[in-house]
């Protein structure tokens, strides 16, 4: 009886996940072999960017059975795992890959602003076979943050692009980008935007193109319009002012030889006044004496 005869791999016992691969195995005659070695190689040398690193996976079994395992491994990657008797007697090989897991990250979420377009870098097949891309894209009121509604598309492997429908103004989106492998979907690229503002009597434009200028515009054009406004007013208020100065005061006269000034009232007695004390037209005296100042010349 050979040793190929006498060690043999439990059918059925083969696990191979995407990191690891382990079997078992059993030696009917234990004597009958000695100095087997069970190891794991990287078969297929990997290129950028899908890089994966050499194992050195190497074990010498002893006793009638045991288990022999694989260190970690990289997903949907083939690896050779043999069993042999030095120097050359191959017992048991084969080339097996790993399984696939969920892919990494769409990698540049961006919006074509001459387009309206999402879109993104392709994903490599590292951690599997890329088969298309799932969009969520989530509208809510700027103003608030209410839902206004939900949609997701999917896209096949080839397609990295994605030009939403015209969208609402005054709305906040929310948009994932996701890759999909037979394990799943990946982890989640996120880009977030604003619709822009619509104007009186002119269509909106692509979606959503112009949002940064008319955003920018809008920006510049409330604060300059509030400053002019406030402007206009300050100098109506100020023209006001200075006419109810005037309809009620004389200006100031300079009293000869003296630095001190009077303001005197001056006023008319009206019509109906005629008869108390006065003659219609007649001024009055002084309403504010004028300190300093003799009263003959204040009657002046």
């Amino acid at each position: 009886m050979t040793c190929v005869d006498v060690l043999q791999v439990v059918p059925g016992t083969l696990d191979i996940s995407s990191t690891s691969i382990k079997l078992n195995w059993t030696c009917r005659l234990p004597d009958a072999c000695q100095n087997i070695w069970a190891r794991c190689r990287l078969e297929e040398h990997s290129s950028p960017p899908c890089e994966a690193e050499e194992v050195k996976g190497e074990e010498v079994l002893h006793g009638q059975e045991g288990t022999f395992t694989c260190p970690p491994l990289q997903p949907f990657t083939v690896y050779s795992v043999t069993i042999s008797l030095p120097p050359s007697t191959i017992l048991y090989t084969r080339l097996l890959r790993t399984k696939e897991t969920v892919p990494d990250k769409p990698e540049e979420l961006w919006l074509d602003p001459s387009t309206g377009s999402l879109r993104w870098k392709a994903l490599p097949s590292c951690q599997g076979e890329i088969i298309g891309y799932q969009l969520n894209i989530t509208a809510r009121r700027a103003q608030d943050g209410s839902f206004l509604e939900f949609k997701q598309v999917s896209l096949n492997q080839s397609v990295t692009q994605y030009t939403p429908p015209r969208q609402a103004p005054g709305s906040k989106y929310t948009v994932t980008v996701q890759g999909l492998t037979a394990a799943g979907a990946g982890a989640a690229s996120l880009l977030e935007f604003q619709s822009y503002v619509s104007v009186a009597g002119q269509p909106l434009g692509p979606w959503p193109g112009s949002a940064v200028l008319v955003v920018v515009v809008l920006s510049l054009l409330v604060p300059l319009s509030a400053g002019i406004l406030w402007f206009v007013l300050s100098r109506k208020r100020k023209a006001l002012s200075s006419k109810a100065e005037e309809d009620h005061y004389t200006e100031l006269q300079p009293y000869e030889n003296s630095d001190k000034y009077c303001v005197i009232r001056k006023t008319l007695l009206a019509e109906e006044d005629a008869g108390k004390g006065g003659q219609a037209g007649e001024p009055l005296a002084p309403a504010l004496a004028c300190p300093g100042v003799p009263r003959r010349q204040q009657e002046q």
